[in-house]
């Protein structure tokens, strides 16, 4: 069984700077290594609970199956890092660069991912419940299957995510932008969509009931057989053009 090498773990800790570091499965937990230089290093297994590596440079780092729950990651550069079943959950990432990064199945529960840079990120299958991802850049993102239940989403850009099975049930994703996504199979409910930008957006079988559609326009997205029962409207343009306001007096908090 692969061990990490002692004199990398000696050096990362005198020095924080170990690129290219032979760290599998070494135990970093509640280390202060903020700033520390770690790019394409091994740290697969790695235990960095509660750690903070803020600003740090993880940068093509093999994080695969590391456990970094609690950590402090804010501002880091994961830019196309492998955290593929990696433990996330409850950990700060706010302002963190993710673009290209590979992170199928990685458990993000409750992060705070506030304004990060997921541009073309693979999150298929990746649990995403609660977290925080106001403000996120998330264009092209693979999120097939994601569980985003009660994630904050709102003023997101999400044109061209592929969020096709993914359940987005009570999210708010208020003023995002998922023009051109594929939202197809996707279960949205109870989501707030309040003037969301859906134009070009895939709601193929999607579900959307109970969900806030207030001042969207839905002339643009494709909606065969998108369930729409007991959705929210208020100056909501439908698929045929038809304005509806019925629902204008009972949620005035939603404007």
């Amino acid at each position: 069984m692969k061990h990490h090498d002692p004199e990398h773990l000696r050096q990362l800790l005198e020095t924080k700077v170990c690129p290219k570091g032979e760290l599998f499965g070494v135990d970093l937990s509640k280390a202060n290594l903020p700033k520390a230089v770690l790019y394409s290093s091994d740290l697969r297994e790695a235990k960095l609970s509660k750690a903070n590596l803020a600003k740090a440079d993880l940068q093509e780092a093999n994080l695969v199956g590391a456990d970094l729950h609690g950590a402090d990651l804010n501002g880091a550069n994961l830019h196309q890092a492998n955290l593929a079943q990696a433990d996330l959950s409850g950990t700060l990432l706010f302002f963190a660069d993710l673009h290209e990064a590979n992170a199928p199945g990685a458990i993000l529960k409750n992060a705070d991912l506030t304004e990060v840079d997921l541009l073309h990120a693979n999150l298929e299958g990746a649990d995403l419940s609660g977290a925080k991802l106001s403000g996120a850049k998330l264009r092209g993102t693979n999120l097939v299957g994601a569980d985003l239940t009660n994630a904050d989403l709102s003023e997101a850009n999400l044109s061209e995510a592929n969020l096709s099975e993914a359940d987005l049930s009570g999210a708010d994703l208020r003023e995002a932008d998922l023009s051109k996504a594929v939202l197809s199979q996707a279960k949205l409910v109870g989501a707030n969509l309040h003037r969301i930008r859906l134009q070009g957006a895939d709601l193929t079988d999607a579900d959307l009931t109970d969900a806030n559609l207030y001042g969207i326009d839905l002339r643009e997205a494709i909606t065969e057989n998108t369930l729409f029962e007991k959705a929210k409207l208020c100056n909501t343009i439908l698929p045929d053009g038809k304005v509806e306001y019925r629902d204008c007096e009972e949620d005035t908090a939603a404007e």
